[in-house]
């Protein structure tokens, strides 16, 4: 056995094993102080860090109130009933089906439908458009409270629907009313606050682009039958970088992230 090509393979293998290890501590010791720098780094920089872009944030609000609202009892007094067929549910869902269809232009422009509400609908003034979906041929809307609109509550909200001919055939609509701001104000978290939140439940990943960020309201407590209380809550909708787009709530008030497209009765908060 050649023993003096033996020690010079080991040699090499050493070396090689060397150069490996010290790399991979290079690697570990680059990636803890990059860990380190984050972890001290302001919420700002974390998301320029994580190449995130967001625009120009709203001003600063400092308290707000929680507010009541109580959901609108139906009577067919309420509607103008000419060339219609009406249906109440529940004292408060109020169901109007069109004699004869009423035509709609371009509906993915969002105008019309907006429009329609406006002229046709009962208070169409009190909702705002959330989303067309052309394949239902439906579109949703909320209710806006105090010029801020309320999220997924079934009890403020509009369901306009057409048929193929893009002609508007019924609508569901349900309201509240005696909107009532309380006394009590309280603190709001700021809206980059917000964005912190979102971040540390890694919920806003690289690359994607906060669109906007809005104040409005969602269902937060049921006081009765028919009256509920509403919560300040910011909205941020982010686009990622595959191109589609997701909406987050956060509680404006306890800094807690908000799952609000489920039955409202069963909203959970992330602490």
């Amino acid at each position: 056995m050649d023993w003096s090509k033996t020690k010079t393979i080991f040699i090499i293998v050493f070396s090689i094993l060397n150069i490996f290890l010290y790399l991979l501590y290079v690697e570990r010791y680059t990636e803890s102080e990059k860990v380190g720098i984050l972890g001290d780094a302001t919420i700002e920089e974390k998301l320029k860090a994580d190449t995130i872009a967001y625009p120009e944030l709203p001003e600063e609000v400092d308290q707000e109130p929680y507010v009541l609202g109580t959901a609108k009892v139906f009577e067919t007094k309420d509607i103008a009933t000419e060339g219609i067929q009406v249906r109440i549910t529940d004292d408060t869902k109020l169901t109007v089906t069109l004699n004869s269809p009423l035509a709609l232009n371009e509906v993915e422009e969002g105008e019309p439908v907006e429009e329609f509400v406006s002229e046709h609908v009962y208070e169409g003034e009190e909702y705002v458009l959330w989303n067309v979906d052309e394949e239902k041929n439906e579109a949703i809307f909320f209710q806006e409270i105090n010029d801020k609109t309320l999220y997924h509550s079934d009890s403020g909200k509009l369901v306009l629907h057409w048929n193929e001919d893009e002609e508007v055939t019924h609508y569901e609509q349900t309201i509240f009313e005696e909107i009532t701001p309380q006394e009590l104000l309280k603190d709001v978290i700021p809206p980059m606050q917000a964005l912190q939140t979102l971040y540390q439940r890694t919920m806003l990943p690289s690359d994607s682009e906060i669109d906007f960020v809005t104040l409005g309201y969602s269902a937060h407590v049921r006081i009765s039958d028919g009256t509920q209380m509403f919560l300040p809550t910011w909205r941020v909708k982010v686009t990622l970088e595959d191109g589609s787009s997701e909406n987050y709530f956060v509680n404006a008030f306890k800094d807690g992230v908000l799952e609000l497209e489920k039955d409202e009765e069963d909203n959970d908060e992330e602490q």
